[in-house]
């Protein structure tokens, strides 16, 4: 009797034993699942920021056009206005223009952030680093808005002052004109100006400093799905 029962026993464990361990595969292998989709993902968002570097490292060359333009005027308003009205009507048009619309691209990240992917993530730094790039995307827009309506007040400037005929390639798109009022700049209309050289010295560190992190960040993605 003893040695049916300790069969029986042996039998049930062997039994159990080979349950938890389906039981282990089964997880170990939804876990691997969920770890592909998650390198997946952050596959799909490295190529995003790599995107986002390149959208940056033109808007940053906008704006250092339209900087530059903004010094030169602001330096030489009256110089320029007497003896070279092309060119001061070329740096109005590379001030006005200077602007780019912050193209906020979330779609993958928030596919990382809802799913619970980014706690499958090993690295706390990456995952940090990930939050922390999309939390200045909305402050970014608020900054770009802010310049748009400095550029609103320099197209009347413009409109008024600077001939629709075109006088040359212009300093970042399309063709410039040359000035053509009466008058040079008003203090009001350089003061405008300033407020456009102000953000533009404020906003450009920061795109440059995105372009780093992101670079960073997408070394960081790179050895997290290794």
């Amino acid at each position: 009797m003893k040695k049916h029962v300790f069969k029986y026993i042996i039998e049930f464990l062997v039994v159990v034993t080979g349950i938890i361990i389906s039981i282990n595969i089964e997880k170990n292998r939804a876990l691997d699942y969920k770890n592909e989709l998650k390198d997946q993902s952050l596959r799909r968002l490295a190529v995003n920021i790599q995107q986002d570097i390149s959208d940056s490292k033109i808007n940053r060359d906008i704006y250092l056009k339209g900087l530059n333009a903004c010094s030169r005027v602001l330096n030489s308003s009256q110089e320029l206005f007497k003896y070279d009205k092309d060119s001061l009507g070329y740096y109005l048009n590379a001030i006005y223009i200077s602007g780019t619309i912050f193209v906020d691209n979330q779609e993958e990240y928030l596919t990382l952030r809802n799913s619970g992917f980014l706690e499958l993530i090993e690295s706390d730094s990456l995952v940090t680093a990930i939050q922390n790039k999309y939390s200045y995307h909305e402050f970014y827009k608020e900054v770009e808005s802010f310049i748009r309506n400095i550029n609103d007040e320099l197209t009347n400037i413009v409109d008024k002052k600077v001939s629709y005929r075109s006088a040359g390639k212009g300093a970042i798109i399309g063709n410039f004109g040359t000035y053509i009022h009466k008058t040079g700049l008003s203090n009001k209309e350089l003061n405008v100006i300033k407020r456009k050289q102000e953000i533009l010295q404020y906003y450009i560190p920061m795109i440059k400093n995105s372009i780093k992190s992101d670079s960073i960040l997408i070394e960081q993605i790179q050895n997290e799905i290794i």
